[in-house]
């Protein structure tokens, strides 16, 4: 059998492998980005799923679009008026916008380290990341420019609240200046803001796709907030490329499925949502204090990280070694995490001297432990 060339070549996801290994017994992982079971709001939607039975309807084909409720609430949600589209998580956004938009050989600019399920979305269709620097207040705007300059770029791939992996947020002077930047050369923005709901301190910032509608395309995950095992996500564009999009997922998979989308539903509108948000954020706050504390007392200078305001993850610079080989020793101490060079487009060069810590799934008690395994590995 005769395999595709850029299906071939597409890299083997780290994290999905080592989620096998961080399963072991006695493992603990930080590994994936899977918020806390226990914070899951499964009591909000406990009726809606037990009366299902009794609405036939729900199981039936229904419009590509999406279901009509979820859209509704979307449309009263948004301050633009930019059609949606229900994905299967925003990761099939992310493909559906790679095979609206890509070409092989065209160019998309990312942030590095970037989001490894954007890379191989990206890499499927043959296109070329350009690696873009950042900074705790954002992109390199020069470079940015400079990449914009050439008059060669797609689409540019921006995740401007708790970053993935980094957990860094744009400052609004960056959003304001990307945003002009985009609309000036006329690119494509591609805002990817699936923790945005999970900041926990600071300020709330606005939505860098509200400052160039016309140029930008929005993604949005339930996953984070609600159920990660419907896989339910949304788009936002200009309405000629969400028709477009909606045809190549119609080829595709028809629709997401009902059932799940009504779940979603039923829990955006739900009275208690607000207090399931705040919940969660005091939830995943507790144990970003947690394990911050024991990062500073256990590892000390032998580690820097930047304080983050929200998102599930904590970046972790080595002052001495190599990571990838400091995540291969963890796991010899049965403690998962996930080496920074994990997180860059292929064939370009790979920082490899930093560690990305997942918090919201690990129960804060077992921090201790965890870093005192990690000490054991740098």
């Amino acid at each position: 059998m005769k395999f595709a060339r850029y299906a071939e070549s597409l890299d083997v996801s780290y994290i999905r492998e080592i989620l096998c290994t961080a399963g072991q017994p006695g493992m603990i992982s930080m590994a994936g980005g899977l918020p806390a079971s226990s914070l899951l709001p499964v009591e909000l939607v406990r009726a809606t799923c037990e009366s299902m039975a009794d609405n036939p309807s729900l199981f039936q084909y229904g419009n590509s679009q999406g279901y009509g409720p979820l859209i509704e609430t979307l449309n009263q949600q948004s301050i633009t008026d930019k059609p949606w589209l229900i994905c299967n998580g925003s990761q099939q956004a992310l493909d559906l916008i790679a095979r609206a938009l890509l070409e092989p050989g065209d160019k998309v600019v990312a942030e590095v380290p970037a989001y490894l399920g954007a890379l191989q979305a990206f890499q499927l269709t043959g296109a070329l990341v350009c690696p873009l620097a950042s900074h705790t207040t954002g992109p390199d705007l020069d470079q940015l420019e400079s990449y914009f300059k050439a008059g060669d770029i797609k689409l540019f791939y921006s995740v401007p609240d708790f970053h993935n992996p980094t957990g860094r947020v744009w400052s609004m002077e960056t959003r304001i200046a990307v945003a002009n930047l985009c609309r000036h050369y006329g690119v494509t923005l591609v805002e990817d803001a699936p923790y945005r709901e999970l900041r926990f301190a600071g300020e709330q910032l606005g939505l860098l796709s509200d400052l160039c509608p016309e140029h930008s395309i929005s993604l949005k995950s339930f996953s984070k907030i609600g159920f990660p095992g419907l896989r339910v996500g949304a788009m936002s564009g200009p309405a000629e490329f969400i028709s477009l999009a909606e045809r190549i997922k119609q080829a595709t998979d028809l629709h997401t499925g009902i059932p799940q989308q009504a779940i979603i539903h039923a829990l955006l509108n739900h009275p208690a949502f607000p207090e399931h948000l705040t919940r969660l954020r005091r939830g995943y706050q507790d144990r970003y204090q947690h394990l911050s504390a024991e990062l500073t007392r256990q590892l000390g200078d032998r580690i820097t990280f930047d304080t983050v305001e929200g998102g599930m993850f904590i970046w972790i610079t080595l002052t001495e070694g190599n990571s990838s080989d400091a995540a291969a020793r963890a796991l010899q101490h049965k403690v998962a995490v996930v080496p920074g060079a994990a997180f860059y487009p292929a064939g370009s060069a790979k920082e490899d001297h930093s560690l990305r810590l997942n918090f919201s799934n690990t129960d804060p008690e077992l921090f201790p432990e965890a870093v005192a395994r990690l000490a054991k590995a740098l």
